[in-house]
């Protein structure tokens, strides 16, 4: 891992201050997520969280924290044409995508203003 932090000018950038525990907290964090249109993962966060107006912890455990359970799913069941769905929970939303692997990576996070 230590080689891909480097590699990846984005991740070097969300990890720069933070301590050990909060950089752990946020490799496992970002393992959740799915890249999208951006070239890393790390890009796509970093990206998010500046235009929504979060530090990249606090979105990312705003992110992980959200609850699906009794939330709204747009399509309810399977996928929209670009293979996302939203999870949307008062005013808070989870949009997400299924991986190679059928699993489902957060490609985004956020909160509609009332």
């Amino acid at each position: 891992m230590q080689d891909e932090i480097f590699d990846d000018p984005y991740l070097a950038e969300i990890l720069n201050g933070y301590n050990d525990t909060e950089i752990s907290e946020i490799l496992k964090y970002l393992n959740e997520w799915d890249a999208g249109t951006y070239s890393s993962v790390a890009q796509s966060v970093l990206d998010h969280a500046k235009r929504k107006g979060f530090t990249v912890l606090r979105y990312l455990r705003k992110a992980h924290n959200f609850n699906q359970k009794g939330s709204v799913r747009v399509p309810r069941s399977h996928y929209r044409q670009d293979g996302s769905a939203i999870y949307r929970k008062g005013t808070e939303y989870l949009i997400v995508r299924l991986d190679q692997y059928g699993i489902e990576k957060i490609v985004t996070y956020g909160i509609n203003e009332e």
